[in-house]
C-alpha cells in the first residue's frame, strides 16, 4: 500500500486528510481500516486522533512553522540602534573601514569590528528593511564639494 506523506501535502490537502481521519474515527473504523482508506500511517491516525480530542477542531487546521519574527536575532535592539545611527549619521572610513559609503560588507565589517559577532551579508540586508533603509545610488558629486564655490 502506498502511504501519503503528510509533510508534502499543502494546508488545504493536510486539512482535508486530517477532517477525513477524524471523521473515519468517529465512525468506529479501526486504526488499520482507516490506514487502508486515506492511506495516512496507523501512528498518524492515532496522533491526529489524539491531537482532535485534546484540542477540537483547531488541531485540524495546520500550525505556523519556523520561529516568530523578531525572535533569534543576532543583536540586541540596543546595538541596533547603534549600528543603525552610526550608517545614518556617520562613514565607514570615521570606523578605520575603507571606503566611503555603507555597503552589506562594510557594515558587517563595522559589526565585527564593534562587537565582534559575526553577521551575514543576508542578515544584514534584514536588518536594513527592518530599519527601512534602501540602497541608495550616490549622486555624482564629490562628498567635500563646496556648492558656492562652483
Amino acid at each position: 500500500m502506498e502511504h501519503v506523506d503528510l509533510r508534502k501535502l499543502n494546508s488545504g490537502e493536510l486539512t482535508q486528510v486530517r477532517r477525513q481521519v477524524v471523521r473515519l474515527k468517529k465512525m468506529g473504523k479501526p486504526g488499520k481500516e482507516i490506514e487502508e482508506i486515506t492511506g495516512v500511517r496507523q501512528n498518524r491516525i492515532s496522533e491526529i486522533w489524539t491531537a482532535y480530542q485534546r484540542e477540537g477542531d483547531g488541531s485540524l487546521e495546520p500550525k505556523k512553522r519556523g520561529f516568530q519574527k523578531g525572535t533569534h536575532l543576532r543583536l540586541t535592539p540596543e546595538e541596533q540602534a547603534e549600528i543603525r545611527e552610526a550608517v545614518i549619521t556617520r562613514h565607514p572610513e570615521e570606523f578605520g573601514i575603507p571606503g566611503s559609503l555603507w555597503t552589506l560588507k562594510r557594515v558587517c565589517a563595522y559589526v565585527w569590528k564593534k562587537y565582534r559577532k559575526k553577521i551575514s551579508d543576508g542578515s544584514v540586508s534584514d536588518y536594513m528593511r527592518r530599519w527601512e533603509l534602501t540602497c541608495q545610488r550616490p549622486v555624482k558629486r564629490a562628498r567635500k564639494q563646496d556648492p558656492s564655490r562652483i
